[in-house]
């Protein structure tokens, strides 16, 4: 699962369940260096937790320099979690704005003014989205990536709020095979703007 407050939320409503005592929670990706609660290792512990599964933690920060990324990748605990990662059966992530998650991860200037001017709206897996579902930008990141989402047999995006409506429509147009959990006040919004 990824990070964020929707993500969070859903783990805190995990039942206990017997039947999840063999399975094993992963983070889809490192952390923002916001809010522990929201991040994604956070939230992968609370759900396995509460599902009464196994859990597997990824310990590097969720934006890299292009040094920093070369070096962690190779790493033997790195790539044995992304082996992990990569190989799920299931994945939950959120939907953010981009404006929001850009401001989240202290973007240059200059990456802001791009999205600006190509009109990005969406957010997920460090793909920033315009209204068309197009990709516009991509952070450098260790995790899953969307390419790795074509051999996960059950996708799920979780996002809600009537402000995220056009970060969720746009996402949906590029994640068609994902089933989207969301609230009435999205929903209405989303239908609204047709």
């Amino acid at each position: 699962m990824t990070g964020g407050t929707t993500v969070a939320a859903v783990a805190e409503m995990m039942m206990p369940d017997v039947d999840m005592k063999e399975a094993l929670f992963v983070p889809a990706r490192g952390g923002l260096g916001e809010q522990v609660e929201n991040q994604a290792n956070t939230i992968c512990a609370t759900m396995a937790r509460k599902a009464m599964g196994a859990y597997r933690l990824l310990h590097v920060p969720d934006q890299l320099s292009k040094e920093s990324y070369q070096s962690l990748i190779n790493e033997p605990s790195i790539q044995e979690i992304l082996q992990l990662i990569q190989s799920a059966d299931m994945v939950i992530h959120g939907i953010g704005e981009a404006d929001t998650m850009a401001t989240r991860r202290n973007t240059s200037q200059e990456v802001l003014e791009k999205l600006s001017n190509a009109n990005a709206v969406a957010e997920a897996f460090g793909y920033y989205f315009d209204q068309s579902g197009d990709i516009i930008h991509k952070v450098l990141t260790i995790g899953l990536q969307l390419e790795d989402l074509k051999d996960i047999p059950h996708i799920i995006a979780v996002a809600g709020g009537a402000s995220k409506a056009n970060a969720i429509k746009a996402y949906m147009k590029y994640g068609t095979n994902q089933a989207l959990v969301t609230d009435e006040g999205a929903a209405k919004a989303i239908l609204a703007r047709g």
